[in-house]
């Protein structure tokens, strides 16, 4: 060997020998990922050596996983799922060879952090009564109210409305209702309150046609100045009342 040769070889040899001496001092760790009765094989979990470089595999679908270049001697191997409790496992890896952990994760409810979901009052079914509410022009009653005085009908729930007017007829009758600031300034004989359902005309109806427990809200307008342009037509001058059903099916008149 010339001189040269050799001294190519010698640099060679302290270029590549700790690459050597580092790559025959690791091994692998293989395993398999399962649920803790050992029926489910758990895809998608995470498997991490604890190393001075760690190192981290995913388990395929049926589970398996592969930790490769893992240094040799003990070391602590652990993985982790959605839904499962983490669990670590002691295993010693031997220069070149295969070590062997086996994980079975016992179920646990994943504790999330808690996110505060608001509903916007000015969306939804009930968008358009509140913005009216907001308006303040108007009376409104509001569910909470309801729940509060809890009436037997909804003329009786009425009868706490200021300038609101309720005939007082037999048990189980309708309830006429009418407005007194209207009814003193009309020249009519008779002055017919309009009623709304759900924001559309419930002609020849009676608001005891509804239970309370099936009303979310109502409106109630006492005079032509007082109704707003969604209720506006030339039959709402005496007054408007308008219901708001907690569902469809309670926009049903009763028998």
């Amino acid at each position: 060997m010339t001189p040269s040769v050799h001294a190519r070889w010698l640099a060679l040899s302290l270029l590549l020998g700790p690459r050597i001496a580092a790559r025959s001092q690791t091994g692998v760790v293989v395993g398999i990922v399962r649920d803790s009765a050992g029926r489910v094989r758990l895809g998608q979990a995470v498997v991490t050596g604890e190393t001075a470089s760690p190192v981290r595999a995913i388990s395929d679908d049926s589970g398996n996983y592969r930790l490769s270049g893992v240094r040799a001697g003990p070391i602590k191997v652990w993985a982790r799922h959605i839904g499962y409790a983490p669990e670590t496992l002691t295993v010693v890896v031997r220069s070149g060879e295969i070590a062997r952990a086996d994980f079975s994760l016992r179920t646990s409810a994943a504790q999330l952090d808690a996110d505060i979901i608001e509903a916007d009052p000015l969306r939804g079914k009930m968008g358009a009564f509140n913005k009216r509410r907001a308006r303040g022009v108007g009376s409104f009653i509001t569910r909470a109210e309801i729940e509060h005085r809890r009436p037997a009908s909804m003329s009786e729930l009425l009868r706490y409305v200021p300038g609101v007017g309720v005939t007082q007829k037999m048990a189980g009758e309708p309830q006429p209702i009418h407005m007194q600031r209207s009814a003193k300034s009309s020249m009519q004989a008779s002055c017919v309150v309009q009623v709304y359902v759900d924001g559309h005309p419930y002609p020849n109806g009676s608001v005891d046609d509804f239970q309370p427990l099936a009303i979310e809200g109502v409106e109630v307008y006492r005079s032509a100045s007082e109704i707003p342009a969604d209720f506006r037509t030339r039959d709402a001058t005496c007054g408007v009342i308008a219901l708001w059903t907690r569902d469809p099916e309670a926009a049903r008149r009763q028998p």
